[in-house]
């Protein structure tokens, strides 16, 4: 039966990015070679990587910053948060619309137990006799959840602002562009998660050192402080420091200056810095930031004057973290 069910297709939400979708391809066909060549180990390892990779897309495409280092349960749970949101508010929490996709989270967050006992991924002092029914319970518990959350994937992605998202991270964006755009996109009336989804994609965008978009998403904000709100703020100051691949990453000459102006007119801005503080304690770190994290450091401490005095502290802590993990003799 299990050979049937990974030869069919997996449904594919419009709007996922191309590299997203082979991500989830290259998982299901791993696990589809598991399964034909009966390597029961590694079926069981490849049905907990297919739940936690198009866990992670989910979080990307819908614009979250996570960590290449978050645990399994932890990534697996705020994916499920936003697509299982698209149920609707007015539902209540015992409702089956709700139930019946709870009990297909539980179904997968067992998959990390079954690995850690008969999966790949960890040498063993004893072979374990592995089961028909181990086999069965790890893919029926990972296609359950993976259809239906690509299923729901396609509902959340519907009608958002997804194609300013898309560009930001390939278009080209000559002088004015993304100002207009924007504009149009009316960012105070966007849902909170929205914003940030924006924040982070311009925040990202900037740090891959693109002037206009850091004129027009960014220091637009200090000229009228009253459009843009809290979220999109927050996101933009944890995409100047954390890349798509989940991990720490920066533009030297100017993320930390944009992070302090960014937060000069935040409501709660040693919140948004308590919170990079933990992505980027588990992040690992891109070769950028590896080659030029002394130039980051030297430019966050720079930057500490036009920090808003409550978020001073945590701003310390954030440099301090990352003094501790930088090679020695270099800070």
């Amino acid at each position: 039966m299990i050979q049937l069910l990974v030869q069919e297709p997996l449904p594919r939400a419009e709007g996922l990015q191309h590299d997203q979708w082979r991500a989830i391809e290259d998982a299901y066909g791993r696990l589809a070679a598991a399964v034909a060549a009966d390597d029961r180990p590694l079926v069981v390892g490849s049905a907990k990587e297919l739940v936690e990779c198009v866990a992670r897309v989910t979080l990307v495409a819908y614009g979250r910053v996570v960590a290449d280092g978050d645990e399994y349960t932890k990534v697996l749970a705020s994916a499920h948060q936003i697509i299982e949101h698209v149920i609707g508010p007015n539902i209540p929490g015992n409702h089956p619309l709700r139930q019946i996709p709870n009990y297909a989270q539980k179904m997968a967050i067992q998959l990390r137990e079954l690995r850690n006992r008969y999966g790949t991924g960890h040498g063993r002092a004893t072979i374990h006799d592995i089961t028909n029914e181990v086999v069965d319970a790890s893919v029926h518990a990972a296609l359950v959840w993976v259809r239906w959350a690509l299923t729901r994937l396609q509902t959340v992605l519907l009608g958002a602002i997804g194609p300013l998202v898309n560009d930001l991270h390939r278009g080209t964006f000559s002088k004015g562009d993304l100002a207009a755009r924007l504009e149009a996109a009316n960012i105070p009336r966007l849902d909170e998660a929205e914003q940030h989804r924006l924040g982070v994609a311009v925040g990202q965008r900037a740090a891959r050192e693109t002037f206009n978009v850091r004129l027009e998403g960014i220091r637009a904000c200090t000229d009228a402080p009253q459009r843009w709100p809290d979220d999109y703020r927050e996101g933009v100051v944890q995409g100047l420091f954390v890349n798509d691949d989940g991990q720490a990453d920066a533009y030297a000459a100017a993320s930390a200056d944009c992070a302090a102006e960014l937060l000069q007119h935040h409501s709660a801005p040693e919140t948004v810095l308590t919170r990079l503080s933990d992505v980027l304690e588990s992040a690992s770190w891109s070769l950028r930031f590896q080659q030029d994290h002394s130039d980051i450091i030297s430019a966050m401490k720079q930057a500490l004057r036009k920090m808003p005095e409550e978020a001073k502290p945590a701003w310390n802590t954030i440099i301090a973290g990352l003094e501790a993990r930088a090679p020695d003799g270099i800070r």
